[in-house]
């Protein structure tokens, strides 16, 4: 680590606790099919495709009590070398052999088959690594860019190879063209029969449509300026300087998804309260990672800056019962530190994956988990608080119980949920309406 040590995004970079979670490998009908396929000839193996195309991926069967397999397919011929599943996004020297699909002899049938339970999610995509070497078509995206980069600087010198090759067969992935879901443009989603299911599903489209407007965000420095989006429901605010907000961080992703139609189907169907929900954006990684690891002066302009902003020009209530702060990763530790250092002004956090081990260990003289010891000795802890975890998140779920366990510890019930998935946004996108359905079952539902 020692080239790296003045890289000050280190006390960001998640310890290795262990070596990141083997996905266990299985078989599956359909991997006997795709070899009967080969067997049978090209007119054979085209009729499989055209199966797979109608059934969708993965092609999913049970495989015992809570279990079931997830077969993931790829087509493609002697011009690619490697086929890999991005599923098990964590870098390590084992990355590249454990996610490696299988080639069925004489055809261009490409496969991978998982047995999980039947609650598992993930987000996925697949890269075809070209025989010829050819470069990708594209650069790597700037933040897989920045996890190589910071993969490779808490590597072992040994296995810093083995990582840099999984990183450059991921500038090849891209979205499974059968998948049945897709995240975004570069994501597709697995999810097998009883993962959670999201709370829109089967609520009607045709709900009033809220508003998104623009509000200037000056933070705690004029160089990094930004617009909020505030989404505003169509009917059934409380009156102005009564109306609950929450302010949620990595504001692109979330509008991006895009979030106000589905924040008009929770409202119409009482899931949720109506409610302000602001949208603050990140910007740049360095900005982030300053931003979202406990940094005063980003969560004082939160809580003095936006705000007051949002009352002002939105009606929000000062009352910090109606006051969330909602983040992922870093962001969850960010909501539930503003609602810790600003109680008076945020009555309570959403914390997903929360990267309560922070900061790491190795960059920062052997301190950790700074959260849970400042919460532990806080005159008060914040009472209303949501914590989720995925159980493949190798690096955060002891950290995440032990913060739970202290909030407990303190008189707080924190509402807590472990879920069959990882650090990924498809389990957040689905984890987040039950959260705050949770945290604002006492607000007002006209």
């Amino acid at each position: 680590m020692s080239p790296h040590v003045n890289d000050p995004t280190l006390p960001t970079v998640p310890p290795k606790f262990k070596p990141a979670p083997a996905f266990p490998r299985s078989t599956a009908p359909v991997v006997r099919a795709a070899e009967d396929a080969a067997r049978g000839g090209p007119d054979a193996v085209r009729a499989f495709w055209r199966d797979a195309a109608r059934t969708g991926t993965p092609v999913v069967a049970p495989a015992g009590p809570g279990e079931h397999t997830a077969t993931f397919l790829w087509r493609g011929g002697d011009e690619v070398a490697d086929v890999l599943l991005v599923a098990d996004r964590s870098a390590d020297a084992g990355s590249f052999t454990r996610n490696r699909m299988e080639r069925v002899p004489g055809s261009d049938i490409w496969h991978l088959t998982y047995r999980m339970g039947s609650d598992w999610r993930s987000s996925y995509a697949v890269a075809p690594v070209p025989a010829d070497g050819a470069p990708p078509p594209g650069p790597l995206d700037p933040m897989t860019a920045v996890r190589r980069s910071r993969a490779l600087a808490v590597a072992e010198p040994a296995d810093a190879p083995a990582i840099a090759r999984w990183f450059d067969a991921l500038a090849h992935a891209r979205p499974d063209p059968l998948a049945r879901e897709r995240l975004d443009d570069r994501w597709s989603v697995a999810s097998l029969p009883d993962a959670p299911p999201e709370a829109w599903r089967g609520l009607p489209t045709a709900a009033p449509a809220g508003r998104v407007d623009p509000l200037p965000f000056t933070g705690a420095d004029p160089a990094t300026a930004r617009t909020v989006r505030v989404y505003t429901p169509a009917a059934g605010l409380p009156p102005a300087g009564e109306r609950p907000v929450v302010v949620l961080l990595d504001g692109d992703d979330w509008h991006a998804l895009p979030l106000a139609p589905l924040l008009d189907r929770l409202i119409a169907a009482r899931v949720l309260p109506p409610m302000v929900v602001a949208m603050v954006p990140s910007l740049d990684f360095a900005a982030r990672v300053r931003e979202l690891a406990c940094h005063d002066p980003f969560v004082a302009a939160l809580t003095g800056e936006l705000l007051p902003a949002l009352r002002a020009g939105f009606g929000v209530s000062a009352d910090p019962d109606r006051v969330l702060v909602a983040g992922q990763s870093l962001g969850g530790l960010t909501a539930l530190y503003t609602a810790h250092r600003f109680p008076e002004r945020v009555g309570g956090a959403v914390a997903q994956s929360g990267s309560f081990w922070w900061p790491n260990v190795a960059a920062a003289g052997g301190e950790s988990e700074r959260l849970t010891r400042l919460l532990a000795a806080a005159p008060e802890v914040p009472r209303r608080v949501h914590l989720s975890v995925g159980v493949h998140e190798w690096s955060l779920v002891g950290p995440t119980r032990r913060l739970r366990d202290t909030l407990r510890d303190r008189g707080a019930d924190p509402h807590y949920a472990e879920y069959n998935g990882g650090h990924d946004r498809a389990c957040w996108r689905v984890g987040l309406p039950d959260a705050l359905a949770a945290l604002t079952h006492d607000w007002p539902r006209p």
